[in-house]
């Protein structure tokens, strides 16, 4: 396993760090390597990573077109009191 040493983290930072890693019952240590590993090497089942394979399988497929333009009424009086 690598080390690494974090230079010139500001307070407010470390101070958030610590109380996230206390609502997770963790030390700041393997709070910030759960970080890390979420945000570098994102598992297949996280939502916004298979949101994002969808549309770039999506694109790479031609897309759908141009979304059909809405017709719209005239705007209507509102009358204010």
């Amino acid at each position: 396993m690598a080390q690494l040493l974090i230079r010139n983290l500001p307070e407010q930072a470390k101070a958030a760090l610590k109380r996230r890693a206390g609502e997770h019952g963790r030390s700041m240590e393997a709070e910030a390597r759960a970080i890390l590993v979420d945000i570098v090497m994102p598992t297949g089942d996280d939502p916004v990573v298979v949101w994002l394979d969808e549309n770039e399988r999506w694109r790479e497929h031609g897309g759908g077109g141009e979304l059909a333009e809405i017709e719209r009424a005239a705007p209507r009086d509102v009358e204010l009191s």
